[in-house]
């Protein structure tokens, strides 16, 4: 009965929020322009422009003029107390994409609009009027942080062993950290993070291990241990497709889904235009569930990177009326991850809860709010939904508690040690002379 309920609210989610996310409204100024940006090098580094020298691998992310500080003035990125910038680089999803625009049609760009309820429960939807930045301005706001945004959506639908993606984001952090002699930070997504492990897999082009290369990764829904619920919702359909007659339809659906998935794999276009469910049986989409071959063969995270986890859990059923409280009847982690996979081989989490029940008190008070504010749509605060929970796997990149932890973290890390020094040379630098300077230019 539980893995009925699972299947039907995670097909429920699919249906509504397909991966290839939706652009958010707007800002309230009507902004559409982005602040241009140049990176110059200091002399004792490559003498080269780190966002041109990496251009064919990683892309500088604008500041877009859309995007604000808390008190909404414009964001004007800085560096480090003492004088650093370094490398932050955002690795986004299976099927996803990272293009940071005013179009915000990317997870990272998305304005930051709901949050989990600390006390428990549904959690709120903000009003526009409290929309101020996207997760990418908000680490755009961390002194030293350059961000970055490595994009390998045309190939998303395939693993991460392909050469443009795992061995690709490899090339970038050794470009990277050659250009600013600091160890790059890595802001990671879902597969985005399997993404990472390969990638620290490799060996640089002196042939000494990437990883070495890193400092930090914060790792937002990582699939560690695999999806539970992409595996769950295979078996259900392979199970299904092999009942006699009945099974007919299903069969043929999971056969067209593998067509589709062999075109994602192949050219990176669609059937069906939802690209969650082209590739599902993609190379990539096979490998991201729980069990399979390739998430075995997958090297872990190395010893010497320390990784943080950010979590959602869901939790649905149970009733508390009058005083009395059942427990909770499924723990479904962010829908597409376990709370177990996304925190396994982290040294820290940080997690936001959502809570649903059958019958509650709070559920039905909070039910009767939406109905009311239902015509108002994102011009009020409301009571978040299943479908729009912001524990969900992609809601924790746009909610207030999880992009605040990440800021703070990033924070940490940057205020620390990051420089990269390549053993072949360092004997040659001094430790003042490798700082990259950058200079901005405002409208």
């Amino acid at each position: 009965m539980r893995r009925r309920t699972t299947i039907a609210a995670l097909a429920a989610v699919l249906s509504f929020s397909p991966l290839a996310a939706q652009a958010a409204p707007a800002s309230a100024d009507g902004g559409t322009s982005s602040t241009p940006r140049s990176v110059a090098t200091s002399t004792s580094s490559a003498g080269v422009d780190p966002a041109s020298a990496c251009g064919d691998l990683v892309q500088l992310a604008p500041v877009l003029s859309s995007d604000h500080t808390p008190d909404g003035k414009q964001i004007t990125p800085k560096p480090t107390a003492d004088g650093r910038r370094v490398p932050v680089i955002i690795v986004h999803g299976w099927v996803s994409y990272d293009t940071h625009s005013d179009a915000r049609d990317h997870l990272f760009s998305q304005y930051v609009d709901r949050t989990a309820d600390p006390a428990g429960g549904t959690g709120y939807l903000l009003a526009q009027s409290q929309y101020r930045s996207s997760l990418i301005g908000m680490l755009q706001q961390v002194p030293g942080a350059e961000v970055y945004t490595f994009d390998y959506s045309q190939v998303g639908s395939r693993w991460v062993t392909d050469p443009q993606i795992g061995p690709k984001l490899s090339q970038a952090i050794e470009c990277l950290s050659d250009s600013y002699q600091q160890k790059p930070v890595l802001v990671t997504h879902s597969m985005g993070g399997l993404v990472a492990r390969q990638a620290f897999s490799n060996n640089d082009s002196k042939g000494r291990p990437i990883s070495g290369r890193v400092s930090n990764v914060l790792a937002v829904g990582a699939p560690n241990n695999g999806s539970d619920s992409a595996q769950m919702i295979a078996s259900a359909l392979t199970i299904g497709s092999e009942i006699p007659l009945a099974g007919l339809p299903i069969r043929m659906l999971w056969d067209y889904i593998g067509q589709c998935s062999e075109q994602m794999d192949a050219t990176n276009t669609t059937c069906t235009g939802i690209r969650a469910v082209d590739a599902f049986r993609s190379s990539g989409g096979e490998a991201l569930r729980t069990g399979s071959a390739q998430l075995a063969q997958l090297p872990w995270w190395p010893d010497n990177v320390k990784v943080t986890a950010y979590v959602g859990d869901i939790q649905m059923g149970g009733i508390s009326l009058f005083g009395l409280n059942s427990p909770r009847l499924l723990d479904l982690g962010d829908l597409l991850v376990s709370v177990d996979s996304a925190k396994a081989g982290s040294q820290r989490s940080r997690q936001v809860n959502c809570e649903y029940g059958i019958i509650s008190t709070k559920s039905a008070e909070t039910g009767l709010v939406r109905l009311m504010l239902a015509g108002q749509g994102n011009s009020v605060e409301q009571p978040a939904d299943l479908l729009s929970s912001p524990c969900f796997h992609e809601a924790m990149l746009h909610e207030t508690t999880i992009t605040g932890d990440l800021q703070r973290d990033l924070t940490e890390v940057l205020g620390a040690n990051t420089a990269w020094h390549d053993p072949a040379t360092a004997g040659e630098q001094s430790a003042g002379a490798t700082t990259v300077s950058a200079v901005r230019e405002s409208r």
